[in-house]
C-alpha cells in the first residue's frame, strides 16, 4: 500500500519561490502574517528562474540576470536585503554577428565601421528610408514594427536571427507588442547622439550602462529573502511539486503536492500562484470547461537550457554576456559570471560559463544527453574564437520548462479566456511571469508578488496585478535610482 496522504491547512498557500512568490512571502511577515504562509516550491533552492546552482565550488546563474528598477520600492527593497554584498556592475554587452562583435546597445560609431562601407551605407539608406515612409504604429508584426524603426538592413543584422532563436517562430509571426515592450524607446538618431556625447535628458531605456548585482549571484538576493521570512515564521517546502489543484463554487480549497516525504493536501483559505497560468488551470479538479481547456491549449511557452561550463582560464571576454546573433551557431546567448562578480569562482584562474538554447521540449536539442550538449557548447564558443575546447574542465546542464510566455500573433484572445477564467476563484491570486503570463523582468514579478501579498491581507483585490509591465520599458536598460 502507498502512503496516506497528510493534511496541512495555513492561512495563505504560496506556489512557487521565485521572486513573485518570496515577494508575497516577504510582504506576508513583514506585516506580521508569516506565521500564516507556507510557500511551495517544486526545486531544490529558493529563487525560481533567478536561482544560483553551485557546480564545483563555482556559482552560475540559470541564465544572466541583473538588478535594475524606476521602482524605488522594489529598488529599496533589494539594497535593504543584502547591504553591501549587492554592488553596482559596470555594463559591457556585446552582439556577436558574422565573426565580429559589436557593442549593444548599438553605438552607430561602432557598428557602420564593421559592417564595411558598402553595408553601413546601405543600412543607412534602409533606415532612412523607414524613417521617412514607415509609421510602426500600425506594424502587425515584429517584423514590421523593427522595420519601420529601423529599416531593413539593422533589422536583418540585429534583430531577426535572434529573435527567431529566443522564440522558436518567424518573426513575422511574434505581435508587434512585444517588440513595443522590449525595444522601447530605442532610436538610432539618439544613439548616435548619445556616441557624440550629446545630453539627451532622461535615457531611453535601453542605453543603461550599470546595474546592480549581488556578490554569490542573482540567487543569493532570493535565497536571504528566503531566509529572513523563514526567520518570521514562513515555512518553505522545497523540492515538492504541486499536482492538483481541487475547488468548488468558484473558491480553492487545497492542493495536492508530493515530495520527498509523500502526498500532501494543504487547505489554506487563499493562494497565490506564480506557477505558469495553463498548468495552474489544467491541474484542476473537477476540470475547467472546454472553451478554457482549449485556449490553455492554444498557449505555450519556450523552454530553456543553460550549458554551464568550467574554463581553466581567466579573463577570456570582458562583457558579462553576449546575444549571438549568427546562424552558424544554435547558441542564443552566453555569459560570463567572472564579469558579474569575482566571487562567482570558487578560485583564481577558474571561469564560470553558462551557454543558452531556447528550445521546445518536442525539439531535438531537449532531448540530447548532457555530455553531447556541455560538447556543443564547447564547440560553438571555440568556433567562436572565445574558448579552447583543452581549457574546459566540467560542463554540466539545466534544463527548464515554461520559461518564456509566447506573444505569436493571435494569442490576446485565449489569453484573456485564460485569464478570466483565473479570476473566477475568489481566493486565487495570480503573479509572476508564469502565474500573469507576462515576459516581466524580476523587479516586474517581485513587485507583483508584494502587490498580491497586499490583496490577500484586505478583503477586497484594491492592486490589479494584471496591469503591471503593461508599459514597461525594455529590460536592456534605464536610470539607476
Amino acid at each position: 500500500m502507498g502512503k496516506a496522504i497528510t493534511q496541512r491547512r495555513v492561512g495563505i498557500c504560496i506556489l512557487g519561490a521565485g521572486p513573485a512568490g518570496l515577494g508575497a512571502a516577504w510582504e506576508l511577515a513583514d506585516k506580521g502574517r508569516g506565521k500564516d504562509v507556507l510557500v511551495v516550491d517544486a526545486n531544490t533552492k529558493p529563487g525560481g528562474l533567478a536561482r544560483t546552482e553551485v557546480f564545483g565550488g563555482h556559482r552560475f546563474d540559470v541564465g544572466p540576470h541583473r538588478f535594475f528598477t524606476s521602482n524605488k520600492e522594489v529598488h529599496a527593497l533589494w539594497h535593504r536585503t543584502l547591504g553591501e554584498a549587492f554592488r553596482p556592475v559596470q555594463r559591457l554587452t556585446r552582439i556577436y554577428y558574422k565573426d565580429k562583435f559589436y557593442l549593444y546597445p548599438v553605438s552607430a560609431f561602432d557598428a557602420l565601421p564593421k559592417m564595411g562601407a558598402v553595408q553601413a551605407a546601405r543600412a543607412l539608406a534602409s533606415y532612412a528610408y523607414a524613417f521617412v515612409a514607415k509609421d510602426a504604429s500600425k506594424a502587425q508584426t515584429f517584423e514590421e514594427w523593427v522595420t519601420a524603426k529601423f529599416g531593413t538592413r539593422l533589422y536583418e543584422s540585429f534583430f531577426k536571427t535572434y529573435t527567431e532563436k529566443v522564440w522558436g517562430i518567424p518573426c513575422n509571426e511574434i505581435g508587434a507588442d512585444w517588440a513595443a515592450q522590449r525595444i522601447k524607446g530605442l532610436d538610432l538618431l539618439e544613439v548616435a547622439k548619445n556616441a557624440f556625447g550629446v545630453a539627451l535628458g532622461t535615457k531611453p531605456k535601453t542605453l543603461v550602462d550599470e546595474f546592480d548585482y549581488p556578490d554569490l549571484g542573482a540567487g543569493q538576493m532570493y535565497e536571504t529573502m528566503a531566509q529572513r521570512a523563514q526567520e518570521k515564521g514562513v515555512e518553505l517546502l522545497l523540492n515538492t511539486r504541486v499536482e492538483k489543484a481541487h475547488h468548488e463554487n468558484g473558491t480553492l480549497s487545497h492542493v495536492t503536492a508530493r515530495g520527498p516525504g509523500g502526498t500532501m493536501d494543504i487547505f489554506a483559505d487563499k493562494f497565490i500562484t506564480t506557477l505558469p497560468i495553463t498548468r495552474m488551470l489544467a491541474m484542476m479538479k473537477p476540470a475547467v470547461g472546454q472553451d478554457v481547456s482549449k485556449a490553455c491549449e492554444q498557449l505555450y511557452y519556450r523552454d530553456h537550457i543553460t550549458v554551464n561550463l568550467i574554463v581553466d582560464r581567466e579573463d577570456l571576454f570582458p562583457d558579462q554576456w553576449i546575444y549571438v546573433h549568427s546562424p552558424d551557431v544554435r547558441m542564443a546567448r552566453l555569459a560570463n559570471y567572472s564579469n558579474f562578480s569575482d566571487k562567482m569562482a570558487s578560485r583564481p584562474g577558474m571561469t564560470p560559463i553558462s551557454v543558452e538554447y531556447f528550445v521546445f521540449r518536442t525539439d531535438d536539442l531537449w532531448g540530447k544527453k548532457d555530455d553531447d550538449l556541455v560538447e556543443l557548447a564547447t564547440s560553438e564558443m571555440e568556433k567562436m574564437g572565445l574558448v579552447s575546447a583543452e581549457t574546459v574542465s566540467q560542463g554540466w546542464v539545466v534544463r527548464e520548462t515554461d520559461s518564456y510566455p509566447t506573444y505569436y500573433l493571435g494569442y490576446e484572445q485565449p489569453y484573456s479566456i485564460v485569464r478570466a477564467a483565473l479570476d473566477e476563484f475568489s481566493n486565487l491570486q495570480p503573479a509572476g511571469r508564469g502565474g500573469l503570463y507576462k515576459y516581466n523582468n524580476m523587479d516586474h514579478s517581485l513587485y507583483s508578488g508584494l502587490l498580491a501579498a497586499r490583496n490577500m491581507m484586505q478583503k477586497s483585490n484594491p492592486y490589479d496585478v494584471w496591469k503591471i509591465n503593461i508599459d514597461a520599458q525594455y529590460h536592456e536598460g534605464g536610470q539607476r535610482l
